[in-house]
């Protein structure tokens, strides 16, 4: 499917909602916002927002990156948000393998941002290691996947208030085998409700980026988030770094299971390598409508439409709680690493030769620390 394409059925399918709702809310009808998002202990207060990067902020270091690529980063406007904002995605190399790397799909998760534009500009600046990756390698990233979401620092978007991470396609089929990997594992099986509740990429920005993804048709994703606070398991120290994978191991196929496993192993080992950051394995989850989980699902698009095609590998990194400027530079330094581990050995070739089975020796995710705020993440 050709670019133009997808751009035109985006705007027959958006258009006129972003032009209903690109006004801005007023103050009455501004979404209420909890200062600090889940991950920041309520005694820090608001967070220092001069550590971080607005929609105006991210906008304009994607023109300036397109600008001074000469051609090489491609920067596209996939649809426009609720609010009518563009929807970014920045397009880069030749290579035959594929990566799509998000960040900042829950609003208050701050950070993504700033890792995938600080990857991005590696890239663009050129030198023999950033031609070697885009020889192998071409990458889409989404910087910001929820701006409306960004600019109001909550969680969701702001026109349907739903959570932009549970809102690709589940059809039936995928249903069905979730509730079959459930009793396998000794869990009750979810009601049909469930299934007729799920939302079902209702948002625009999941509009959006889902025909985005069908066109670009990754080998893998990487997907950037924040969470609590968190000790590591067994403990008294408190983790900086979590790595997930954000389906039952019986979901997947064997090659799925070992290729994200083998993506969390190279991510845990780089960011580990740094002083500050304390690595840990993020606690089972099995969430199929996760944008990740549905890719490598091949979940239905907004029209009911297939894809036909599910990535090799997608898993997600989580940072710790706690925003400011103090911890700003190695929190994201922690995701920047993980994502050159994981291309780097995608563009060299030997992604398939880590030992897969090392994914459970990384130490597991620990106690929640209560004063970091509600539990809620990925």
């Amino acid at each position: 499917m050709s670019r133009s394409l997808v751009r035109r059925r985006l705007t027959a399918l958006v258009g006129a909602a972003c032009l209903l709702l690109a006004v801005p809310l007023s103050a009455s009808a501004q979404p209420a916002v909890q200062p600090g998002g889940p991950f920041v202990p309520p005694a820090q207060g608001e967070p220092n927002r001069s550590a971080i990067l607005s929609f105006a902020d991210v906008e304009r270091e994607l023109l300036s990156l397109e600008r001074r690529s000469k051609g090489a980063l491609s920067l596209d406007v996939v649809g426009h948000s609720g609010e009518g904002r563009p929807l970014y995605l920045a397009t880069i190399g030749t290579g035959p393998e594929r990566v799509w790397i998000q960040g900042r799909i829950h609003g208050n998760e701050p950070y993504g941002p700033d890792a995938a534009l600080d990857f991005l500009k590696t890239l663009v600046a050129g030198g023999k290691h950033a031609r070697d990756v885009l020889s192998e390698v071409t990458f889409a990233v989404i910087p910001m996947y929820n701006p409306d979401g960004s600019e109001a620092y909550i969680r969701q978007d702001t026109v349907n208030r739903i959570d932009l991470n549970r809102d690709w396609g589940v059809d039936q089929d995928i249903f069905d085998r979730l509730n079959e990997v459930r009793v396998q594992r000794g869990q009750n099986p979810l009601s049909q409700r469930t299934f007729d509740n799920y939302t079902q990429l209702r948002a625009v920005e999941s509009q959006a980026f889902w025909y985005a993804f069908a066109e670009f048709r990754p080998h893998y994703m990487i997907d950037i988030h924040h969470q609590g606070s968190y000790l590591v398991d067994g403990s008294n120290e408190q983790t900086t770094f979590s790595v997930g994978i954000s389906l039952d191991e019986l979901m997947l196929s064997g090659d799925q299971w070992n290729t994200v496993r083998r993506m969390g192993v190279l991510a845990a080992d780089a960011a580990d390598r740094h002083g500050a950051v304390t690595t840990t394995r993020y606690p089972y989850i099995n969430i199929p409508e996760g944008v990740v989980s549905a890719a490598m699902l091949n979940g239905p698009g907004p029209e009911g439409e297939y894809a036909d095609w599910t990535p090799r590998g997608a898993m997600f990194f989580e940072s710790r709680g706690g925003i400011g400027q103090k911890s700003r530079g190695y929190l994201i330094k922690q995701n920047v690493d993980g994502l050159w581990a994981i291309t780097d050995a995608i563009a060299d070739g030997t992604l398939d030769t880590v030992d897969a089975d090392r994914w459970s020796s990384i130490p597991a995710r620990g106690a929640f620390l209560p004063a970091s705020g509600p539990d809620r993440n990925y």
